[in-house]
């Protein structure tokens, strides 16, 4: 039976973003209490642990949770602007969709990002990260931000709120270093839906595959990350809008589901097993190293997967994703799945679970592993001899308290989420929206209030028409 695009699954959307919220918490709680997890063993010679196995050490590794960010604001964007074009062959309201868009997509970041960190600085005011900055975990110390004065740490506070958006960098939630590519993203894709809008299917997907092909070989930072994920996500756009595509996918949905969309995962989970470092700790990382990211064992050159001069790790994750959003796009067993009211729900709250996290994790998390008194504590300085000593660093109390901590962690962290969801999110999302009906004209056309602006407007004489004399529309 032929699909119809208008009866496509797009539910998978918000049950792959719930699933990828998780994950960020996953890599996170690694990151804070067994970094090793990061690499393919313990050591050098040393048999791997289970969740350092391919494949297994995917959740915990990281580095994918952005990339799927970046790969679902590039559908998202584009998806309604395109069904108004396909479907309703309504290219004029395509475009006011894009606008209104764009308007509500930096105060729908900025606002709840801003509020996070102010929850973050008012712990910082009360000695919250004191744990946190002596602690044995160096990523919870570099992620925790510093004991300082009062004064000091409001100037800091403003700074960081500014910083987020201009150079990535907020001391209070370092995690919020994504918000600001992830906004510049989203209006890439709309410059690029509005440049396209009127071409025909078949130069706007060849626009996106270019566009993809250009992120991938540009050996700038992150361009594979965010730029590549965005024109992914766009085109998958493009093709779920398109009826002979998903003719096609349904005519072959068995060999889809259990042939292509399992290569399509084995392959990209292989190559994105690949090791934060380390990678000569392993056979099966080494030869994927050899592989893909230094062919003649020289560092002479790299591969098209990963050119000379870009971040393995980075690269190998994102070519991962772009397999997991076509397996999902050819597989609807893969959308059903992603479309259980579970992961809906952690989809619904996983913007909310990215900007709480961090600041439980830095604090209550912290606080049963290490203890909240952050003592005893024995700073940097000198010994008797006048030779430098290392501050002595606050270590574990045991692994039950780790377990705990974890257990505990991840209960707040959702709990904080539907609260903030319920209260934090809907005013701001009220505030938008109140906002985007004092800028924008009524959706049938420009209102009396527009054409007022102009000096257009006819005046009202009480029954609905306009004075003698006076202009109903503007000139031609």
């Amino acid at each position: 039976m032929a699909a119809r695009p208008s009866q496509r699954n797009i539910k998978w959307v918000e049950g792959l973003r719930g699933v990828t919220s998780a994950l960020v918490i996953v890599t996170h709680i690694a990151r804070a209490l067994d970094f090793p997890l990061f690499w393919p063993a313990d050591s050098k010679g040393a048999a791997p642990r289970l969740l350092q196995l391919p494949y297994l050490r995917i959740p915990y590794q990281g580095r994918i949770g952005v990339p799927i960010f970046a790969f679902l604001t590039g559908f998202v964007c584009a998806y309604k602007p395109l069904k108004l074009a396909y479907q309703q062959g309504n290219q004029s309201a395509a475009l006011k969709s894009v606008a209104r868009s764009a308007f509500r997509r930096p105060p729908r970041l900025v606002l709840p990002a801003l509020i996070a960190t102010f929850i973050s600085f008012i712990f910082s005011v009360f000695g919250g990260y004191k744990s946190a900055n002596r602690c044995d975990s160096f990523w919870v110390r570099f992620d925790a931000p510093d004991d300082i004065p009062f004064g000091d740490n409001v100037k800091r506070l403003f700074r960081s709120s500014l910083t987020t958006w201009t150079n990535t960098e907020n001391v209070y939630d370092r995690h919020q270093w994504a918000m600001r590519p992830l906004l510049v993203g989203a209006f890439q894709v709309y410059i690029v839906l509005a440049a396209t809008i009127g071409m025909r299917f078949r130069y706007r997907v060849a626009v996106h595959i270019l566009l993809i092909l250009y992120w991938l070989s540009n050996r700038n930072a992150l361009t594979e990350t965010f730029g590549a994920m965005l024109a992914h996500g766009t085109l998958l756009a493009e093709l779920a809008q398109h009826r002979p595509t998903q003719n096609f996918i349904s005519q072959h949905q068995r060999l889809f589901t259990w042939v292509v969309a399992p290569l399509l995962l084995l392959i990209g989970g292989f190559v994105g097993s690949y090791p934060h470092e380390h990678e000569d700790w392993a056979g099966w990382s080494m030869w994927l190293h050899r592989l893909i990211v230094d062919p003649n064992g020289d560092g002479s050159r790299g591969s098209l997967l990963v050119p000379k001069g870009t971040q393995p790790g980075r690269r190998t994750s994102s070519f991962f994703i772009m397999c997991i959003a076509l397996a999902l796009s050819v597989s609807p067993a893969l959308q059903k799945f992603l479309s259980h009211r579970l992961l809906i729900w952690l989809g619904h709250h996983s913007f909310a679970v990215y900007l709480v996290h961090g600041t439980i994790l830095r604090t209550i998390g912290i606080w049963i592993v290490y203890g909240i008194s952050g003592e005893p504590w024995e700073p940097a300085g000198k010994n008797a001899d006048g030779s430098p000593r290392e501050p002595k660093w606050l270590h574990p109390k045991s692994r039950t308290h780790k377990m705990v901590a974890i257990i505990v962690f991840t209960t707040l962290t959702y709990i904080a989420a539907w609260a903030w969801m319920k209260w934090v999110d809907s005013a701001c999302a009220r505030a938008t929206q109140w906002l985007e009906n004092k800028v924008f004209d009524d959706e049938d056309g420009e209102g009396k209030a527009g054409y007022a602006e102009k000096g257009y407007a006819p005046l009202n004489n009480g029954n609905g028409t306009a004075q003698p004399g006076e202009r109903r529309e503007p000139p031609p």
